[in-house]
């Protein structure tokens, strides 16, 4: 039950305030979190003024290039460095960046030479919100510019046959088109067993362009038949056909090797 604000002393009734003031302007919700959370009310008042900052200064925000951001840093230009420069201009320029809130991350290797020109290029040319906070740093992947297809290939069907395999979630169907995924081939196999045990998954083969892809693969994993002491062993090559749509990879369709009774 909320309390009344004859029972809250100032700092209670001002922290019920700032909160009408947040959800009225800004949409923010709370929930229970007076009940839930029991912080003193100083902490409570502390960490209102915190939101209340941030939803103003996002509010209140302009445009502007990340270069502009960063405070227009000097730098030189990538045909003026030999490799050992490039590698050396790239940390101070990352550094420099970490410590003007904007942090940039690659998922694969990526070469120096290709990273400077992607900052210096191309992210420094991007737009971000005017907003400097304490402690909040702008986040940028550089596959999300240039994305490694081969790499989000064998993650996304490893991550697949992960999911597909584990009894305990449907979340397997998240990786599928949504064409396949109102087919019932997986359904059909998968409820025909309570258990599935995978000890290997490995891509012998990936090719790939800017539509589908297609995976070969060495398996090897067992499913306990439902109602039944009998298992199935499947062990061999199987085939993964995937299709790029929205800038993400899905799984169309795969075929397993055969199973034997063990």
């Amino acid at each position: 039950m909320e309390n009344s604000n004859e029972e809250l002393n100032p700092l209670q009734r001002a922290n019920e305030e700032k909160k009408k003031k947040l959800t009225d302007e800004h949409g923010a919700y709370f929930g229970s979190m007076s009940e839930d959370i029991d912080l003193p009310p100083e902490i409570e008042s502390q960490f209102l003024d915190n939101i209340m900052a941030y939803e103003d200064a996002w509010k209140n925000a302009k445009r502007i290039t990340v270069y502009d951001f960063l405070g227009n840093p000097i730098y030189r230009k990538l045909e003026e460095l030999n490799d050992t420069e490039v590698t050396e201009e790239l940390d101070r320029l990352k550094n420099y960046m970490n410590e003007h809130q904007i942090s940039l991350v690659t998922l694969c290797d990526v070469d120096d030479r290709k990273l400077y020109r992607f900052i210096t290029e191309e992210l420094f040319l991007e737009e971000k919100d005017d907003v400097h906070i304490p402690g909040m740093m702008s986040c940028y992947t550089y596959e999300e510019f240039h994305p490694n297809h081969e790499y989000d290939i064998r993650n996304h069907s490893y991550d697949f046959m992960q999911s597909y395999l584990n009894k305990e979630s449907d979340f397997y169907t998240t990786f599928m088109t949504s064409e396949a995924e109102k087919m019932d081939w997986h359904i059909h196999f998968r409820e025909a067993f309570s258990s599935f045990l995978l000890c290997k998954f490995e891509i012998s083969e990936l090719e790939f362009d800017v539509e589908k892809a297609k995976v070969q693969f060495d398996c090897e994993f067992t499913g306990q038949v439902e109602g039944s002491n009998n298992s199935f062993q499947f062990l061999g090559n199987g085939t993964m056909t995937l299709l790029y749509k929205w800038d993400f990879w899905s799984v169309d369709k795969v075929n397993l090797p055969q199973g034997v009774v063990i």
